[in-house]
């Protein structure tokens, strides 16, 4: 079973488990996630061998409402193709051997258990150009002995005469931000059907209603359960079934008359 799925990231809050612990929570919205289609790609599955190459069937996922009519035309014709009524946002491939119905939404209460580990990847906000202290958690120089300007300065940078240049990959000011990152380890805490509202322990890369791709692994965490009233998590009440009310049947008057027992003489 495809153990992948999409989803947006929206709010941060807290919650509380069986044992009293106070847990991160990240809220997520798991909006339906279509199959347009499959192809067929060369994936290289041994980078040391140059001849190592092989099919790789690639399902693709389309994630995210929009309007089909604001969608370009050859995206337009592709989803009307697939019997999707509804446009996506954004259209993600996922390597994977099974095989899926094209315009079919995968099940998103199969895939997302209670307790279930998973890794989310997501893009990191982008801080635009940083320096040394912000980018990398540079000290700074002193504060005293005339330093006035030096104190988020990176400092020196060279080596002696050999090599005389400076060393690949020095961590130096430049763009912060906007990268691909993945968290691993995180355990799925709550997932509401209903209003599709996933929970996740922990914080995730990325801002709010950014999107990002979620892996449930095979490793499960034993005994996991929130206290959903501490959490504020509201249980639905049980169904009742209305009693079946039974027709209580009239006693019917016996028409015979009672038998009259003789008076007992009194003595005299």
């Amino acid at each position: 079973m495809l153990k992948t799925i999409f989803a947006t990231k929206k709010t941060m809050t807290q919650a509380w488990d069986k044992q009293g612990r106070r847990l991160a929570i990240t809220k997520l919205k798991v909006e339906p996630n279509y199959v347009v289609g499959e192809k067929t790609v060369r994936v290289k599955t041994d980078k040391k061998l140059a001849s190592s190459w092989a099919d790789q069937k690639v399902v693709e996922i389309g994630y995210g409402a929009k309007k089909l009519k604001n969608m370009s035309k050859p995206l337009r014709v592709r989803l009307e193709k697939a019997s999707l009524k509804e446009g996506v946002r954004q259209i993600k491939g996922l390597q994977t051997n099974e095989d899926l119905a094209v315009g079919s939404i995968l099940p998103a209460t199969e895939i997302l258990t209670i307790g279930s580990i998973v890794k989310v990847r997501g893009t990191t906000k982008g801080r635009g150009f940083a320096g040394a202290v912000k980018r990398w958690g540079f000290h700074g120089g002193p504060k005293t002995h005339g330093q006035s300007d030096r104190w988020r300065a990176v400092g020196s940078i060279g080596n002696r005469t050999t090599p005389g240049r400076v060393w690949l990959g020095k961590k130096m000011p430049g763009h912060f931000g906007n990268v691909s990152k993945t968290v691993s380890g995180l355990t799925i805490a709550h997932y509401d059907d209903a209003t599709k509202e996933l929970w996740l322990t922990g914080a995730i890369p990325g801002s709010f209603d950014s999107l990002v791709e979620i892996v449930v692994t095979d490793k499960q965490k034993k005994n996991f359960a929130l206290d959903k009233k501490a959490s504020g998590i509201k249980e639905e009440a049980p169904v009742s079934q209305p009693e079946e009310k039974v027709e209580e049947k009239p006693v019917e008057a016996d028409s015979t008359p009672a038998e009259t027992q003789p008076e007992e003489s009194k003595e005299a």
